[in-house]
C-alpha cells in the first residue's frame, strides 16, 4: 500500500507541474509569435496561464497512461512574419526555452531544500525536495524533448530556420517514416535511454549555476 500511495503521489505532483508547465509552454509560443506580429494565437485566448486555454484531453489522460503527455498546438500564421523563417524559429524556441527558464526557478527551491535536508534531517525538507524535483526534472525533460528536430516538435521548426529551405523541405519528404520511428523509439523506452545523458546534463549543468547561490544564502 505504501508504494501505491506514493506512487499515486508522485503522479498527483507530476499532474499539477504538467499542466503548470505546458500552460507556460503554450503562452511562450503565443506571446512570442504575437511579438513577432501574428495575432492568430492571441485572438483565440491563448496568450494566457490558464490551462483549461491549453490542456489536450487525450495528452492528459495519456500522461497517467504512459507517463507521457502533450497540450494543444498553439496555432501560428507565418505569413504574418516580416522573416517568415525567423518568426518560425523564435516563435518555436520561445516554448523549450520558457521550460528551461522554469526550471532554473524550480532548482532553486529544489537545492535549497536538498541542503536543508542534509544539514537538518526532517520530513518537511524530504517532502518538499520531493515536489520541487519533480517539477524541476519535468521541465528539463520538456526542453530537452521538444529540442528534438522530428514533426511536429519544436525542435523541427527551429531546424526549418537554421538550415537552407530546400534541405529541409527534402527532410520532410521523410517525415511520415521519422514519425513512425521516433513514436517506435518513445514507445520501446530507448528514446528516454537516449535522451536521459543529455537530460542529466543539463540538470547538472543548472544545479552547478544555483547551487553557490543557495549555499551563500544558506
Amino acid at each position: 500500500m505504501t508504494v501505491f500511495f506514493s506512487e499515486v503521489y508522485r503522479l498527483v505532483i507530476l499532474f499539477v507541474f504538467f499542466i503548470i508547465s505546458i500552460s507556460i509552454h503554450e503562452c511562450a509560443h503565443a506571446y512570442a509569435a504575437y511579438l513577432l506580429g501574428d495575432p492568430t494565437a492571441k485572438n483565440q485566448g491563448r496568450i494566457t496561464l490558464n490551462p483549461l486555454k491549453h490542456l489536450d484531453p487525450l495528452g492528459t489522460l495519456m500522461l497517467f497512461i504512459i507517463n507521457f503527455g502533450w497540450a494543444k498546438p498553439t496555432p501560428v500564421n507565418p505569413i504574418y512574419f516580416k522573416d517568415r523563417r525567423k518568426g518560425v524559429m523564435l516563435s518555436s524556441f520561445a516554448g523549450p526555452l520558457s521550460n528551461l527558464l522554469f526550471a532554473v526557478i524550480l532548482a532553486f527551491p529544489y537545492v535549497y531544500f536538498r541542503e536543508s535536508y542534509y544539514n537538518n534531517l526532517n520530513k518537511l525538507n524530504v517532502y518538499l525536495m520531493g515536489v520541487f524535483g519533480i517539477g524541476f526534472s519535468l521541465n528539463v525533460v520538456l526542453a530537452v524533448f521538444n529540442m528534438l528536430p522530428v514533426p511536429p516538435l519544436d525542435g523541427s521548426k527551429i531546424l526549418s530556420g537554421i538550415i537552407p529551405p530546400k534541405n529541409y523541405y527534402k527532410m520532410l519528404e521523410y517525415e511520415s517514416y521519422i514519425t513512425i520511428a521516433f513514436i517506435i523509439l518513445m514507445l520501446t523506452g530507448l528514446l528516454g535511454k537516449i535522451l536521459s545523458p543529455i537530460v542529466g546534463i543539463v540538470q547538472t549543468a543548472i544545479i552547478y549555476i544555483v547551487s553557490p547561490i543557495i549555499t551563500f544564502i544558506i
